[in-house]
């Protein structure tokens, strides 16, 4: 797991740990995990200080070896460092180092690999619904200014260009909607995108930790939502 101090990447850690999954997480310093993870028999830390990214293609294929999933729920930090500042295509440059290890690996089975996208990026088969003109430049002047989300819409088209050349690794590319705290509640997750960001969802981020678990570890789950991007949405009228 990739993120695991993160909003998505905590409860996910926490939801295959609970589910019996030996998982291992490369952080910066492990002082940000879970308090519930922390010394788990099934847990194993890798501190990388300077970050995954330093890392070697082989030095990280060495921590995948033996794996048969690898969860990325990494983003920037909302911080002027955090955007402006190096790594400015973490999620992008981590997925190609994931795809690059498991290539190297040669699984005999596809890695699944899991991912944090966003709404902000369509489906590549045109299946989603068409934005609007002021969506769309919205999202033109925010790909200019903010560094960020070029690097997050990036993933997607990387990620079904590269699955189609590489047949060592298997994809999902969750898309939530606007990402709020709180407990896990009733969601639902669709093909296509649902809304726009004039008229965004909402989208608990222990949601998207449980369902990123439910790829990795139930088959049907992953089988139905194989190499495509779902989004996730919270089911606001069954939570209310």
């Amino acid at each position: 797991v990739l993120g695991a101090t993160g909003g998505c990447g905590a409860p996910c850690l926490l939801r295959l740990l609970e589910r019996g999954v030996e998982v291992t997480v490369i952080v910066r310093s492990a002082d940000r995990l879970p308090a519930a993870a922390k010394g788990h028999t099934n847990l194993k830390v890798v501190v990388a200080p300077e970050g995954h990214l330093a890392l070697r293609v082989d030095e990280f294929a060495a921590h995948l070896r033996g794996a048969d999933a690898v969860v990325s729920s990494l983003g920037h930090n909302l911080t002027f460092k955090g955007i402006y500042f190096p790594p400015r295509m973490l999620c992008v440059d981590s997925v190609r180092l994931i795809c690059d290890a498991a290539r190297q690996l040669a699984p005999s089975t596809p890695l699944r690999l899991v991912v944090v996208s966003t709404e902000g990026v369509d489906r590549p088969d045109g299946a989603d619904p068409k934005r609007g003109l002021l969506e769309r430049l919205l999202l033109s002047v925010l790909w200019l200014l903010l560094p960020p989300v070029g690097d997050n819409e990036a993933v997607l088209p990387y990620l079904h260009t590269e699955a189609s050349a590489n047949p060592h690794v298997d994809f999902v590319a969750v898309r939530p909607s606007d990402m709020v705290d709180g407990d896990e509640r009733p969601y639902s997750v669709f093909a296509t995108l649902q809304n726009g960001i004039f008229n965004a969802g909402q989208s608990t981020r222990a949601n998207v930790g449980a369902f990123m678990a439910d790829l990795v570890t139930k088959t049907e789950v992953w089988t139905k939502w194989r190499n495509d991007c779902p989004q996730l949405l919270d089911d606001t009228k069954k939570a209310a």
